[in-house]
């Protein structure tokens, strides 16, 4: 897996002269899909994950592939971002979990700035490996990993 981490670690507190950042929902409905990608790219980069863009010909809209290596194991995630406006359908969480199983990747999250549909969340519920990230969930791990917006 070819790294992109310095891309999204730039927007690390240790990579700052500040020293916390509390992100709002607003705020992150405000950001671009490009500025999402690589806000949650640093997430998961914080979080101790080699992160690589898939790239705009990924299998079933997989935007981030994350990995984390251990001594025995290694651990690979699917990450699929919806941009601000998109929708999410029943068929986006068959899809992604799909594109998880074909990847070999030991999750699959969803991560979107506003909230999730109670169909969507109801189907999701389906799936074991699927996580669904919504806006309020998102802020509070930004807020809490010194995510800074770009």
């Amino acid at each position: 897996m070819v790294s992109d981490n310095s891309y999204f670690s730039s927007l690390l507190i240790s990579n700052s002269s500040r020293s916390s950042y509390n992100w709002d929902v607003q705020e992150l409905r405000n950001l671009t899909a490009e500025e999402l990608e690589r806000v949650v790219g640093a997430l998961y980069a914080a979080d101790g994950f080699t992160v690589e863009a898939a790239g705009p010909q990924s299998e079933s809209g997989i935007d981030l592939l994350c990995e984390k290596r251990g001594f025995l194991r290694s651990k690979l995630f699917v990450v699929s971002i919806v941009p601000p406006g998109g929708t999410v359908t029943t068929a986006s969480i068959e899809s992604l979990e799909r594109a998880r199983s074909i990847n070999g990747a030991k999750r699959a999250v969803l991560v979107r700035s506003g909230s999730f549909e109670e169909t969507v969340l109801s189907k999701a519920t389906a799936y074991d490996a699927l996580e669904l990230v919504d806006a309020d969930r998102l802020t509070c791990r930004l807020s809490r990993h010194d995510v800074f917006p770009p």
